[in-house]
C-alpha cells in the first residue's frame, strides 16, 4: 500500500498551480475553498480562473509564465497541472530539491501526492484514492456515495458538534 492518508491544512498557506486550463481551475478552486492563497503561473488562464480572481481577490493571484525559471518561493504545496509532460517533470524535479509536496496531474509516478476524490457534507469528508491509478473509478465510487450520504448530514453533525462543545464546557 502507497500513501499515508490525511488531510492537510491549507489555510493561508500558500500554494502554487503551474497550469491556467480547466484541470487547474478545479485544482484551484479546491484550494481556495480550504482557505489557501494560491498562485496560479501559465501562458494563458481559462475563463473560469479569471472569475475565480474576482471572487476570491489577494487569495488567488494570476501570473504569465516569464522565461524558463521555475519560482517555488515559500510554498506549502505544488501542483503542476500543464498539458506540457516535460515541463511537469521539470517542475516536480525542482520541487524535490527544495523538498516541496508536488503533485503532477495525470502522472502517479511523479506525485509526493494524489488528490482523492472527496464527498462533502459539511464537517463530515469522505476522500477516495486509488494510488493516482483511476481517478475515474474514484469519482465514480464518490457518485454513488453521494446518493446514499445524505446532504443532512453536514448540519447533523455539526448539531453534534454544538452539543458536545458545550457538554466539554461544562467539564471544564
Amino acid at each position: 500500500m502507497i500513501g499515508y492518508p490525511l488531510f492537510l491544512n491549507v489555510q493561508g498557506r500558500r500554494c502554487l498551480v503551474f497550469g491556467g486550463g480547466e484541470v487547474a481551475t478545479r485544482k484551484i478552486m479546491s484550494l481556495l475553498k480550504r482557505g489557501a492563497k494560491v498562485t496560479c503561473v501559465s501562458r494563458d488562464f481559462s475563463k473560469g480562473l479569471r472569475k475565480l480572481v474576482k471572487s476570491y481577490g489577494s487569495n488567488l493571484q494570476l501570473k504569465r509564465v516569464k522565461g524558463n525559471r521555475i519560482a517555488l518561493d515559500n510554498v506549502t504545496i505544488v501542483i503542476a497541472a500543464t498539458s506540457d509532460k516535460e515541463f511537469n517533470t521539470r517542475v516536480v524535479e525542482a520541487c524535490r530539491r527544495k523538498k516541496i509536496w508536488v503533485n503532477a496531474v495525470d502522472d502517479p509516478k511523479l506525485c509526493d501526492f494524489y488528490v482523492p476524490a472527496t464527498l462533502e457534507r459539511g464537517p463530515l469528508q469522505i476522500a477516495i484514492s486509488t494510488g493516482g491509478i483511476s481517478p475515474l473509478f474514484a469519482k465514480r465510487l464518490r457518485e454513488e456515495l453521494e446518493k446514499v450520504i445524505p446532504r443532512s448530514t453536514g448540519s447533523l453533525l455539526e448539531r453534534i458538534g454544538n452539543i458536545r462543545g458545550k457538554r466539554l464546557k461544562g467539564k471544564a
